[in-house]
């Protein structure tokens, strides 16, 4: 395209009719110098452009078909000078295809540096994670498009482990989350009482497998120095009450039975002085009935007035205070004031 150039110019003709007033218009065309140069197509590919007209500031934007690739730049820009910012591109075939991406919780082996079509990408799943999809996926060509992977990417799922169960703990420990079950990767914590010391480590992890099993041995919390001695002062300052009774109905049995030992020897003592016989009571004894009157019946172990025993004994024993000394061995026994009493009830005569 060119620009057409007018030029007015007076008719000299006009002054020969006397007239002077006419002029002469000439016109024609000139190449433009606003433009920058037309730029070509390019093979397997495409242009468009801003501007139907190439003047400084028109864009030209290059593009291929589909399984080839601009080497170069795609688009040129026509500048104040007048030239083009850059060299024409091409399109060139394309042998690659663009980068998969990554897999969360996993890991990827390439075959190679650049994504070239039979280049191949492997995922690898992290350990507790159970791959799903396919593990490998291959680039590969197509005559009409771009390389393509052969495969969706992959996922990798947390893996399905059986729980652990509570492992229990000792009374002098506190669990700080306390539950039945524990999924794999949990953990669980102790604390000892006020007073207790811990052994063992404080926390401890299900591990995933089939099953799923701890770490390590719940720690085990020992008493202290200090609330060993407090258990020991408890201890003695409350003994067992069953213990208690057994030692007071001891304690009050045994001087008991020793006094009545001690009254026992005193009386046989006495008796194998006084030569008596200890006679013991029989359950079977006659009917007797108390007698009312004098009679002739002759008993001779009932006895008015002092008892045949008590004559028997050496009055030089018997001091001014009614007491009796016998031997020095014991402390004086003071002597009851004499009773008339028969030692068996005399039976009453029966009637003829």
């Amino acid at each position: 395209m060119a620009d057409v150039t007018i030029q007015f110019q007076s008719d000299p003709a006009t002054n020969i009719y006397g007239y002077g007033n006419g002029f002469v218009v000439h016109f024609f065309e000139v190449p433009r110098n606003d433009t920058c140069s037309e730029l070509p197509e390019i093979t397997n590919g495409w242009k468009s452009t801003s501007h139907p007209d190439l003047i400084h500031g028109t864009v030209v934007t290059y593009q291929c078909y589909p399984g080839y690739e601009v080497q170069g730049s795609e688009i040129l820009m026509c500048q104040w000078d007048l030239t083009w910012s850059g060299d024409v591109p091409s399109c060139e075939k394309v042998m690659t295809c663009p980068d998969p991406g990554t897999v969360e919780h996993s890991r990827r082996v390439l075959t190679g540096s650049r994504f070239i079509v039979g280049s191949t990408v492997q995922y690898v799943c992290n350990k507790g994670y159970s791959l799903s999809g396919s593990t490998l996926l291959t680039c590969y060509n197509r005559d009409t498009a771009n390389p393509k992977w052969s495969e969706r990417l992959p996922k990798c799922n947390p893996e399905r482990y059986e729980p652990c169960r509570n492992p229990g703990a000792p009374s002098t420990s506190v669990q700080s989350l306390e539950k039945a079950f524990y999924q794999a990767g949990e953990t669980l914590s102790f604390t000892c009482r006020t007073g207790y010391e811990m052994q063992g480590e404080p926390t401890i992890r299900c591990v995933p497998g089939h099953p799923s099993q701890w770490s390590g041995t719940p720690p085990t919390c020992s008493a202290s120095s200090s609330q060993y001695l407090n258990e020991r002062k408890l201890d003695v300052a409350s003994p067992d009450y069953g213990m208690e009774g057994s030692n007071i109905v001891i304690a009050v049995l045994i001087p008991a039975a020793v006094v009545l030992l001690v009254i026992l020897g005193i009386y046989l003592y006495f008796a194998k002085l006084q030569g008596k016989t200890i006679r013991m009571p029989t359950s079977s004894l006659p009917p007797y009935d108390n007698m009312t009157e004098e009679s002739a019946f002759n008993n001779p172990i009932y006895e008015t007035g002092v008892s045949m025993d008590v004559m028997h004994m050496n009055l030089r024993d018997v001091d001014s205070q009614n007491t009796i000394n016998v031997g020095g061995i014991l402390p004086p026994i003071p002597c009851p004031h004499p009773v008339h009493t028969p030692l068996f009830p005399v039976p009453s005569p029966r009637p003829q």
